[in-house]
């Protein structure tokens, strides 16, 4: 009987630590625009600030930047990977929401026309960290 336990047990533990190896730790960021993108964009290395709430000089949000990441990628990795795509967008400051931590996954669906037959491709992936910052440019006063 022991022997039988041992074996649930070994089993359990391996499914448990192959589940938590599956997930990726290099962050996911995903774009959503919401305004009028900039004509001139910035280099992926600008210098922007993160902020904490809203600035006091009138703004539009021009697009709200998602990363999501797992035990491993840790809380400035998802910070660099939202500052990188707001730079690249052209923003001049980013308005940061609370990190959130819980089930999130994200799922691409591609339909492919194979030689023969039709063939769906699902990507998907389970996140544990996600944060959300909004992209703002500041609005130029006539």
């Amino acid at each position: 009987m022991g022997e039988i336990v041992r074996v649930i047990l070994l089993v359990v533990a391996a499914s448990t630590l192959l589940g938590c190896v599956s997930r990726p730790t290099k962050p996911l960021v995903l774009t959503e625009q919401m305004g009028a993108l900039p004509v001139e964009f910035s280099a992926a290395d600008c210098k922007i600030p993160l902020l904490s709430s809203p600035p006091a000089l009138p703004y539009e949000v021009i697009a709200r930047v998602k990363t999501y990441g797992n035990q491993g990628t840790g809380a400035e990795s998802l910070h660099a990977a939202l500052h990188r795509e707001a730079c690249a967008l052209g923003a001049e400051a980013v308005i940061l929401e609370r990190l959130k931590a819980g089930e999130f996954q994200d799922e691409i669906s591609v339909q492919h026309m194979g030689a023969s037959t039709p063939r769906d491709y699902t990507s998907r992936a389970d996140y544990e960290f996600r944060l959300v910052g909004l992209a703002i440019r500041y609005k130029r006063q006539k």
